[in-house]
C-alpha cells in the first residue's frame, strides 16, 4: 500500500504539480473547558497538490497536503478560576499545527478540454493536526497554603499540554474550471463535504475521546498560464505548462460535543457535561500559487 502510493505521488508530481503559500484567519471554539466562544488569529499554510488531472479522457483525480502553522490564539479565563480557589489564570493560549490530506477521484461531466469542465466525484483524506496549550498562570501563596495536601497527589496545574487529533474522511466532491480569456485565464473551483471519525487524545488530561463530525472545503481562484503549446514526438504528445493561481480557501473542521479538562482539578463527568460543547476548527486563507503541468 505505502509502495503504491509513493509512485502514484511520483507519477503526479512528474507530470503536474502546484505550491501554494496562503495566510489568513484560523477561528476555534469548544474542545476544551471554558472555550464557549470563538477566539482567532493568523494562520500560514503551505499546500502541494494537483487541482485535477485526467487520466484517460473524463475519469481525473486530485490530490493536495497542506501544512498550517497558527499564531497563538488567546482565551480569557472564567471557567478555569471557578474550579481552580485562589489560582489565578488570566488566559490560555493555544497553538494548532498539523497537516491536512486529500485525495479526490471522479468523472467530468463536461470536459471541452483541460480548462473547461466539470467534475463530481469522491474525496478521502485524512486531517492530523496538533494543539499546544499553556496556561498564562499567576502563582498566588493563600492557594498554595490552603491545598497543600491536595497539591501532593494532585496534576501541575500550571503545566503545558499537547492535544492529538486524527481524523479520517470521506464524501463527495465537485471540481470546475472555465476559460475566461482564450486558455490564457480561467476561474476555477473546488468544493468538499465529507463525513469524518477519528480520535482526539490530551496527554496532560489524560483523556481520549472517539469523535464523529463533518469536514468541508471550498476552494475558488483564478488561473493564468503566459503560454501553452503541444510537442509531438510520433504517438507522445505533451503539453507543457508553467502557471500561476491566485484565491481564496474556506475549511471547516468540525466534530461533536466534547470537553477537554486541563485545569488540572480532576473534575469528574458530571461536573464537565454542562461546559460540552461542539468543537470547530475554520481557516480562512487567501493564497498564491505556481506550478506545471505536461
Amino acid at each position: 500500500m505505502r509502495k503504491s502510493l509513493i509512485l502514484a505521488l511520483c507519477v503526479s508530481f512528474s507530470s503536474a504539480s502546484e505550491f501554494q503559500f496562503g495566510t489568513g484567519t484560523f477561528t476555534m471554539e469548544g474542545g476544551f473547558l471554558g472555550l464557549t466562544s470563538s477566539i482567532d488569529n493568523d494562520i500560514e499554510s503551505f499546500t502541494v497538490g494537483t487541482r485535477h488531472s485526467n487520466f484517460g479522457e473524463t475519469l481525473f483525480y486530485g490530490y493536495d497536503f497542506t501544512w498550517y502553522d497558527s499564531k497563538n490564539l488567546i482565551q480569557a479565563q472564567q471557567t478555569y478560576n471557578n474550579f481552580a480557589d485562589a489560582l489565578s489564570i488570566p488566559e490560555m493560549e493555544y497553538r494548532v499545527k498539523g497537516l491536512d490530506i486529500n485525495f479526490r477521484v471522479g468523472y467530468d461531466v463536461i470536459h471541452r478540454d483541460e480548462d473547461n469542465y466539470l467534475g463530481v466525484g469522491l474525496v478521502v483524506g485524512a486531517s492530523l493536526p496538533w494543539i499546544d496549550s499553556s496556561k498564562n498562570a499567576t502563582p498566588n501563596l493563600d492557594f498554595f497554603q490552603n491545598n497543600m495536601g491536595g497539591l501532593s497527589d494532585g496534576k501541575n496545574l500550571y503545566e503545558d499540554s499537547q492535544t492529538d487529533i486524527m481524523t479520517y474522511k470521506i464524501g463527495p466532491t465537485v471540481t470546475f474550471q472555465h476559460g475566461l480569456i482564450s486558455n490564457k485565464l480561467s476561474v476555477y473551483g473546488v468544493a468538499s463535504y465529507a463525513y469524518q471519525t477519528g480520535s482526539v487524545e490530551n496527554d496532560y488530561a489524560k483523556s481520549d475521546f472517539d469523535v464523529d463530525g463533518t469536514f468541508q472545503e471550498y476552494n475558488i481562484g483564478l488561473y493564468f498560464t503566459p503560454f501553452t503549446t503541444k510537442f509531438k514526438w510520433g504517438f507522445l504528445t505533451l503539453s507543457p505548462r508553467v502557471f500561476a493561481t491566485i484565491g481564496y480557501r474556506y475549511s471547516k473542521w468540525s466534530v461533536d460535543k466534547m470537553v477537554i479538562d486541563t485545569s488540572g482539578a480532576n473534575l469528574d463527568s458530571e461536573t464537565l457535561a454542562p461546559y460540552e460543547h461542539d468543537f470547530d476548527m475554520i481557516s480562512s486563507v487567501g493564497y498564491f500559487g505556481l506550478g506545471y503541468s505536461f
